[in-house]
């Protein structure tokens, strides 16, 4: 992994590489030959731990988000002059990475948009978990 941490006052702000988030959606699609480890901790990270809906379960840092029948597993972030999105759909095996170099952009809401329509699936994203930039 080429990731790391960033060392400003108080920030402790840890950051990875396009690599890192293209290894992680690998690793959690199944699909990294003899990377076992990486997936058996992928996997538990993202056991449902807090209900905050129905719809809305929040992992160790990874959202469950459903809408019908499809779910979404996901995780956002960025920093003033970055937004992030990573986000897979488990049984369709669909993954997408979204790297914007510009803060408070909407990458969730795209990042969820482009995995229904890859997967063909017609019910509407979901915006629960979704970070507001413009309320920011």
């Amino acid at each position: 992994m080429e990731g790391g941490t960033f060392e400003w006052p108080g920030s402790g702000q840890i950051y990875s590489s396009s690599r890192d988030m293209a290894a992680f959606l690998v690793a959690n699609l199944g699909e990294l030959p003899d990377h076992r480890p990486i997936e058996n901790a992928m996997a538990l990270a993202q056991q449902p731990v807090f209900t905050v809906n129905p719809h809305f379960k929040q992992g160790l840092a990874w959202q469950d988000v459903s809408t019908g029948n499809f779910t979404i597993i996901d995780k956002n972030g960025g920093l003033p002059n970055t937004s992030t999105y990573i986000g897979f759909a488990p049984q369709q095996k669909l993954g997408v990475v979204i790297l914007v170099n510009r803060g408070k952009q909407h990458a969730t809401r795209i990042g969820r948009q482009i995995i229904h329509a890859l997967a063909q699936d017609q019910s509407q994203p979901s915006n629960e978990g979704e970070t507001n930039p413009d309320s920011e």
